[in-house]
């Protein structure tokens, strides 16, 4: 009889303490629906908010809901004594969590600073955290590379890379690479220059005395800029052996020479006298007239 006893009472206390820890069905359990509270005095919404967080415990997660009609009931309560708020709405960077039904992990920390996933400030910060701290310790690391600046060795040769401003590096535009040198820089004598210029043919400018040679037959820049070096040295290093000189074969400028050449007439041929003669100077007039007004008025102003 004692035993049956002792466990109808235990069943009781167990029986108190779940009604007292759970809302009773009549309720409707309006504290998990957060779109019923509007309109709800502010005494039972901020309630019903207490009741929500304590039955939800690690798993509550605020939303929008929530945020709007406390915020409502907040507003009104102007000139009262407000309740204090346990919880800290965000009004700029408010976002309702998806993972309602996950344990929220405890806020991670990186160098003694909590960081709080929240809106764009926060990433922002650690961004310039991080580059504060490569400054400080990883840059001062880079010293052993130090290197003494050596001026660059002055060439004769130009090279000029072209681009169309687009992305398509395979495009012709963008893989074209130009090489241009004064015959001057070269140090040749004149037997050695007149063999260059036999040899490079077409490529060679007699009005201003400059090799020009220009390709884009290989898929990159710098490929194309390679190859014009090693194929301008050949042809340097040919000029330069003069076991045939070719001082018989004549250089070859007809390239520079302009297809329509302009006619050469005599002076006498000149008759200023009979050009035709302006009959209306309108624009000229009325250019001077104002030229005339605005000087007028600049030595106006600087007269007592």
């Amino acid at each position: 009889m004692l035993s049956r006893a002792i466990h109808r009472l235990g069943r009781s206390v167990l029986q108190c303490r779940f009604r007292s820890s759970v809302p009773e069905l009549s309720e409707d359990l309006v504290y998990l629906n957060p779109h019923k509270w509007e309109g709800l005095p502010a005494d039972r919404i901020f309630e019903l908010h207490r009741l929500r967080k304590t039955a939800m415990g690690d798993k509550y997660v605020p939303n929008d809901k929530e945020r709007q009609a406390v915020l409502l009931t907040y507003a009104k309560l102007l000139g009262k004594i407000r309740p204090k708020l346990e919880y800290v709405y965000e009004l700029d960077n408010f976002k309702e969590h998806i993972l309602n039904n996950v344990v929220r992990p405890p806020v991670p920390k990186m160098s003694n600073i909590d960081v709080r996933p929240s809106g764009e400030t926060p990433h922002i910060d650690r961004k310039l955290e991080e580059l504060h701290r490569i400054a400080a310790h990883e840059m001062p690391l880079l010293a052993k590379y130090r290197q003494a600046y050596e001026p660059p060795s002055q060439s004769p040769l130009q090279l000029k890379f072209h681009t169309d401003l687009s992305d398509d590096m395979l495009s012709t535009e963008n893989r074209k690479v130009s090489l241009n040198v004064a015959l001057e820089d070269l140090g040749l004598d004149d037997k050695q220059a007149h063999k260059f210029k036999v040899l490079a043919g077409n490529k060679f400018n007699h009005k201003n005395n400059v090799f020009h040679m220009k390709t884009a037959r290989y898929g990159v820049a710098t490929q194309n800029a390679r190859w014009l070096v090693e194929t301008f040295n050949k042809l340097l290093k040919a000029a330069k052996d003069m076991s045939d000189s070719m001082e018989d074969v004549p250089v070859n400028t007809r390239h520079s020479q302009p297809r329509k050449p302009e006619a050469v007439f005599p002076e006498e041929w000149k008759r200023p006298q009979d050009a035709p003669v302006k009959k209306f100077l309108i624009l000229e007039r009325v250019v001077d007239m104002v030229i005339e007004k605005k000087d007028q008025e600049f030595v106006k102003k600087l007269t007592p």
